[in-house]
């Protein structure tokens, strides 16, 4: 009895103890800034070898795949360790919960604060899913299909209406549909006066999901969500960098789960139409250039100081000619 009063006293001690603690961290939180800045960087070096390191770093990637014998690459590649497989009712449920959860933010963009750094929106679109679920694709695969808000809300209503479910889209638009929107969101992130404004963006959302939404309906899932909707078309090219790899497990109805070299699925990728060579070299391009544009050597060749930075809207007219 002694023991187990003692072992009570020292629980309800722990636990006022995390209560505390918890009160506490409020005061000594600070605001989390999202992916997009508002001035120049200031960088530890000049940028020019920023410049050159990047460009050293893609030469050397190239010269030693001329070097190595492609037989040893072929054995590489085609390395893989199963490790399980997985049904496609989680994938549904992911996706709808995905989609309530995008409903919830915009929600919060339109009716909540306009402070991009105390409303979650931005920071959810602009630092968890354009950065972070980036870097997650390229370690885990693509996580973005069970994640994307469309599988599951399509799924639902090709069940309901069965006509549409084995929509093909024309092979002849290529990749242009993901290009142009992906140089329409370009513009909209790194041109765009306020793209972090929370009701803004949280408009440009619903209009983009919806607009995703009737295309998939007209043209079918699969084909939209690979060579139209460009956040697919991005994360899925991320994604054969990855360790880990999905085949369809034709027995099971489901998918076969397996772990493979980083960079192997790219040795048996389907060669890109020159619409989604132009596609990926823009998502690098602009990738690029959001960096570029920050710097002092940018901000000073255009006239601009970056010690009194004027703002977004000053730079509209110099770097909309570049990115277009």
């Amino acid at each position: 009895m002694a023991a187990d009063s003692e072992h009570k006293s020292i629980s309800a001690r722990a636990l006022g103890i995390a209560l505390s603690a918890a009160a506490l961290v409020p005061h000594f939180t600070t605001p989390a800034f999202a992916h997009a800045s508002e001035r120049g960087y200031v960088m530890l070096l000049p940028t020019g070898y920023y410049v050159v390191g990047g460009a050293v770093a893609v030469a050397a990637s190239f010269l030693v795949l001329a070097v190595l014998p492609p037989r040893l690459l072929e054995r590489i590649s085609a390395s893989r360790l199963p490790i399980g497989q997985f049904g496609d009712a989680a994938r549904i449920w992911i996706s709808t919960l995905a989609f309530a959860v995008l409903a919830i933010l915009v929600a919060a963009g339109i009716l909540g604060s306009r402070d991009p750094l105390s409303n979650p929106l931005p920071l959810t679109v602009w630092t968890l899913v354009w950065v972070g679920l980036t870097l997650l694709q390229g370690v885990f695969g693509n996580v973005w299909s069970w994640t994307n808000p469309w599988y599951g809300p399509w799924r639902i209503f090709s069940s309901v209406f069965p006509a549409f479910r084995d929509r093909t889209m024309p092979q002849g638009l290529a990749y242009w549909p993901a290009l142009i929107l992906f140089a329409s969101f370009a513009w909209f992130e790194l041109i765009y006066r306020a793209p972090e404004d929370p009701a803004r963006l949280a408009f440009a959302l619903m209009a983009y999901w919806l607009s995703t939404f009737v295309c998939m309906i007209i043209f079918g899932y699969e084909g939209w969500s690979r060579r139209g909707e460009f956040l697919s078309a991005f994360f899925r090219m991320v994604s054969r960098f990855a360790i880990v790899e999905t085949t369809p497990d034709h027995p099971s109805g489901g998918r076969a789960l397996s772990l493979c070299w980083p960079g192997a699925k790219l040795w048996s990728a389907q060669a890109l139409p020159a619409s989604g060579m132009l596609f990926l070299l823009l998502t690098l391009s602009s990738v690029s250039f959001d960096g570029l544009s920050k710097t002092f050597s940018w901000l000073g060749a255009n006239g601009v100081n970056p010690l009194e930075f004027p703002g977004r809207s000053a730079l509209v007219g110099i770097n909309a000619p570049v990115l277009c």
